[in-house]
């Protein structure tokens, strides 16, 4: 069953952020980018992601955004349907990071897939990332499109 693992927000200094999550909750770092202070932090089994002001520009134009952890095969296996439902896969971030692909609910709202959300620091990406944008997926049986 997939499970909720990540929520990100959009802030307008993730490093001053990250450091006031770490104190108030005793939250640790797992991830930071230097240039950009994007900066993610974990409970030990939930990712909260701190993105820059200039991340809007480049991605949904959402705030906020969530993330749910299942197996590669079952992001693969899901395409069909979720394609039917209206939603287009994207490729997700490549730069060790965990999301693999990512797609938009009925209102826009974003949503990354991921195999495994890392939860402990110095933690990376294990398997690599396949390309979704490219690849066609195949047509959804009648079932699937109700």
């Amino acid at each position: 069953m997939p499970k909720l693992r990540h929520i990100a927000i959009v802030c307008q200094d993730p490093k001053r952020l990250a450091e006031w999550y770490q104190k108030a909750f005793d939250m640790v770092p797992v991830y930071q980018q230097p240039e950009t202070g994007i900066t993610e932090l974990t409970d030990g089994d939930f990712n909260l992601t701190l993105l820059n002001a200039a991340w809007l520009k480049e991605n949904t134009g959402h705030s906020w955004h969530f993330g749910i952890e299942m197996p590669m095969e079952e992001i693969e296996a899901r395409r069909p349907l979720l394609e039917a439902l209206g939603a287009k896969y994207h490729d997700g971030v490549r730069d060790g990071r965990a999301v693999e692909v990512y797609i938009e609910d009925p209102e826009g709202h974003r949503i990354d897939l991921a195999p495994h959300w890392l939860t402990r620091p110095g933690e990376r990406r294990q398997e690599p990332y396949r390309s979704w944008e490219s690849a066609q997926a195949p047509e959804p049986t009648a079932a699937e499109r109700k």
